[in-house]
């Protein structure tokens, strides 16, 4: 039998919409702190016990809220910051929706004690699950105080399938580390389970807030950003592509102050990077984009994290231009560090141990037993070093290259002097350079402005290749080889009508093909990139991963990089020093970023002073 249509009453609609708005610890806490941000706090404390289930406390000195305004607080859809639907086209505020502390209140015990700068008396209001159950005249600083209890204690439901309190720490971790970077205007404080985890000064200067909150490390790799376009504005920090994450929770973007997830947003930062980081790395950014509000649309979720702009176009231009354009300038040469510890350094290294024979030196590697690894350590006594072991040892060089972003070091104040961009290097790199010889067969040496070079011949042969190859693309000048005898391919419908709609884009990618009766196709060329094909299934995987892109030039991309792997200088291949020098004159000509097309690294650097502080002829 059918039911009659009833009308839910207000607590049951509040718990639904909390179920939206109020995921998890995580959430409260992001709302409660926008409500300060929007009331005009400049020092917001946060204070949470375990991972905020049990309990949250954000304390603000904003406006506060007026007495006879206390207890509308708490209804759905009540707020100061819209009136009307056309508001949303002009929204600067951080909330608008009206559903957060009601939907907040619905869940939980919550405490508010609040008091404008104008009005004598605070006022102290206490809900359990919506309802009012104390309300009262108190003595309070300016701003408000929120304490929020047991989180879904009357949604059992809910609490079932809460996170672990140490899960959902971090998780709050991370939106307060995201608010602070948001606001450095702002004075934060994060309290754990009665820890300071961080605060910030509020002095404004996005680069403190930085130093308070993350790496130190990613600090020394920053580089400033700040471009304009249209009414946009972007502004904020971009990471050196020596410094990599192994996924995207550092791509930290800000609209109009607001924290963004979005996918288009970083695909346009990473497009930027593309072949500047290792494959499966992602840079470290705080970017805060500036846009006229009636281009944007942010009434997409309840928790507001989702965006919709209205010229993706002209925001991509602006992401990706702004970031390359920075990269080119200020993007360093690696550099090779040693280890440098004041006391008791210890030096990891590979020693290969040959048995002691006569007439033999023991540095000698022309052995037949296995390599041992020894590790060595160095204890200073009397500024001299001795080896706690019978065999002598060379100590090794610790790298920093891209896929070991924790080794990344910057240099000392005294040898600032001696960084150099990838852009200058290469704009000089054949003035007063001097070929010391190759390392392994692999490495070229080169000495030049007190600086030792090591350069991958691979990858840096490989880049070139790379270049030229991708310069053909775009010139439609693809090499093709015909097939001795043209291939017949029989498709589906479906696949047949995408290659006959799309044959010129195939023509360009340097296939030559021919509409041959009823979904038969025939293939006369193909690309000389891709050598002789055994079979012909590789066009179905093409026709598969264009269709997504639409002729996208990513795939025949990446089939270039495949190729010129292949054709590229090998490690382990000898070169002359004619040779040597053909390929450093070519590798000047390019433009950074000094990677191979995978975003390995070409050249790494070391110093004149390191070595010699090392071999303590400076102290």
């Amino acid at each position: 039998m059918q039911k009659a249509i009833k009308l839910l009453d207000n607590l049951t609609i509040n718990k639904i919409a909390a179920g939206e708005v109020v995921e998890g610890p995580q959430s409260v806490v992001k709302e409660l702190i926008e409500n300060a941000i929007d009331a005009g706090a400049t020092n917001i404390v946060v204070e949470i016990k375990e991972g905020g289930q049990k309990f949250i406390r954000v304390t603000d000195n904003g406006a506060g809220i007026y007495e006879e305004d206390v207890a509308a607080a708490f209804m759905r859809h009540a707020t100061s910051k819209i009136q009307y639907l056309e508001d949303l086209n002009a929204v600067l505020t951080l909330g608008f929706r009206g559903e957060a502390l009601a939907s907040i209140a619905a869940v939980s015990q919550i405490q508010m004690v609040t008091k404008p700068r104008d009005q004598l008396h605070g006022i102290s209001i206490d809900m359990v699950a919506g309802n009012i159950t104390n309300k009262k005249q108190v003595g309070c600083p300016d701003g408000t105080t929120i304490i929020i209890k047991n989180l879904f204690f009357n949604t059992p439901a809910r609490l079932k399938f809460m996170k672990t309190p140490q899960s959902d720490t971090t998780k709050i971790g991370e939106i307060m580390s995201r608010l602070a970077l948001s606001q450095p205007h702002i004075a934060f404080k994060y309290i754990n389970n009665n820890n300071i985890m961080f605060t910030t000064s509020g002095a404004n200067h996005l680069d403190q807030t930085i130093l308070s909150i993350l790496d130190k490390e990613l600090f020394k790799s920053l580089i400033p950003i700040k471009a304009e376009k249209q009414d946009m504005a972007l502004e904020g920090y971009i990471s050196q592509p020596t410094y990599v994450r192994g996924n995207r929770n550092y791509e930290i973007v800000f609209v109009n102050g607001r924290y963004i997830k979005s996918k288009f947003l970083y695909r346009s930062i990473e497009e930027a990077y593309k072949e500047k980081l290792p494959i499966n790395k992602f840079p470290v950014c705080i970017l805060n984009l500036k846009i006229h509000p009636s281009f944007i649309d942010i009434n997409v979720h309840p928790t507001k994290t989702e965006i919709k702009f209205h010229k993706e176009e002209v925001v991509y231009d602006l992401i990706y231009h702004s970031i390359s354009s920075s990269l080119v300038k200020s993007t360093l040469v690696p550099k090779l560090l040693l280890q440098n510890k004041q006391k008791s350094p210890t030096v990891d290294t590979t020693f290969l141990n040959p048995p002691l024979r006569e007439n033999k030196s023991i540095y000698s590697t022309h052995n037949n037993n296995k390599p041992n690894s020894l590790q060595i350590s160095f204890e200073e006594k009397e500024d001299k070093y001795e080896v706690n072991a019978e065999k002598p040892v060379i100590p090794t060089i610790k790298s920093a290259s891209s896929t070991l972003q924790k080794d990344f070091v910057s240099l000392q104040e005294d040898e600032l002097h001696l960084e150099t961009t990838q852009e200058n290097f290469l704009g000089s790199l054949l003035n007063n350079y001097k070929v010391i010889g190759q390392l392994f067969d692999t490495y070229v040496i080169i000495e030049k402005d007190l600086c030792m070079y090591l350069i991958d011949q691979h990858a840096a042969h490989e880049r070139l290749v790379y270049n030229k190859m991708l310069q053909a693309f775009h010139r439609d000048q693809v090499p093709t080889q015909s097939l001795l005898a043209p291939n017949v391919l029989e498709l589906s419908h479906e696949d047949f009508l995408f290659i006959t709609q799309y044959i010129d884009g195939f023509k360009k990618l340097g296939f030559n093909i021919e509409i041959f009766g009823n979904n038969t196709i025939l293939i006369r060329e193909v690309p000389l990139i891709m050598g002789t094909p055994r079979d012909f299934d590789f066009i179905l995987k093409i026709i598969d991963e264009l269709k997504q892109d639409h002729l996208n030039e990513d795939y025949f991309n990446e089939t270039i990089i495949r190729k010129s792997c292949r054709e590229a200088i090998k490690a382990m291949d000898k070169l002359h020093v004619s040779e040597i020098n053909a390929l450093i004159k070519d590798l000047s000509t390019i433009k950074p970023p000094l990677t191979c097309p995978h975003g390995r690294p070409i050249l790494l650097s070391l110093t004149k002073y390191e070595i010699e502080k090392h071999f303590k002829r400076i102290q």
